[in-house]
């Protein structure tokens, strides 16, 4: 219970930040493109029995080398792309773990996660990607948000929007790669997307935005687990759960506030 909280915490902290950017960008796709990538190179490497971290991160680099530019055009949009790549991910990662040893239990632990089975190595693993990621997105902060809110304008002024764009991508990229395997797609996907929308919903700057969606990371981190533990239910879904509540009772909230103030 205590790796698993940290590295539910560690993991909720830097995926609500960079989710932060995902709602805005409006590329919520990409992400799952991205989680589902990176799930494929984790079936690779049980495949091949080799480091599945090693291979999650390759395969979601390839994710982040095709999805960051802006391919397509009118025939081809950049949403078939995704798309494409969602897809084809997805039917390879069921076609490569139909191939491994005990490739069905992996496939669902792959999907919902087995974060109680989170160990000291896997801490130190997230600690030596999510530490160096959240130093860069802490020291360039305004060019990430100055490029997630106007691309075009920020190249006029002088700010190199492709470059940020790719490290943006590079980055969300890595910190999928690494997390998929010791949370799951459906949890670090939860987390990317549901706390950076209930800090939209309640925050009123930027800031205060990234902040709340930290906190609501680690507060449904700790009410998940918790959850799971009394009621006996599966972790990475019942963190994934508690995230929605939280996230719908901010909906609820902010709806009444408005009507108030109306």
């Amino acid at each position: 219970m205590r790796f698993a909280l940290i590295s539910s915490s560690l993991i909720g902290l830097v995926c609500s930040w960079l989710g932060v950017y995902v709602v805005l960008r409006r590329i919520v796709f990409v992400g799952v493109a991205l989680a589902q990538m990176s799930a494929l190179g984790v079936a690779v490497g049980a495949l091949l029995d080799k480091d599945p971290v090693t291979f999650a991160m390759i395969f979601t680099i390839i994710g982040v080398v095709i999805f960051a530019p802006e391919y397509g055009g009118k025939k081809i949009p950049a949403e078939a792309v995704i798309g494409i790549g969602f897809v084809a991910s997805w039917a390879f990662t069921i076609l490569v773990f139909s191939k491994v040893a005990h490739g069905e239990s992996d496939m669902v632990n792959m999907i919902q996660g087995n974060i109680l089975g989170a160990t000291e190595r896997d801490i130190d693993s997230l600690l030596m990607v999510l530490l160096p990621v959240s130093a860069i997105h802490i020291l360039f902060y305004k060019q990430f948000l100055f490029v997630s809110f106007d691309s075009e304008m920020a190249g006029t002024l002088g700010v190199k929007s492709g470059l940020w764009n790719f490290i943006f991508y590079l980055t969300l990229g890595i910190v999928v790669a690494v997390s998929i395997k010791v949370a799951g797609v459906l949890l670090v996907f939860a987390f990317l997307l549901l706390p950076a929308v209930t800090a939209l919903l309640a925050g009123k700057s930027m800031k205060l935005s990234f902040a709340l969606a930290a906190l609501s990371a680690v507060i449904s981190s700790v009410t998940g687990l918790i959850i799971s533990f009394k009621a006996d239910l599966p972790t990475g879904p019942a963190i994934a759960g508690t995230l929605f509540v939280l996230m719908l009772l901010t909906a609820i909230i902010a709806f009444i506030i408005g009507k108030i103030r109306k």
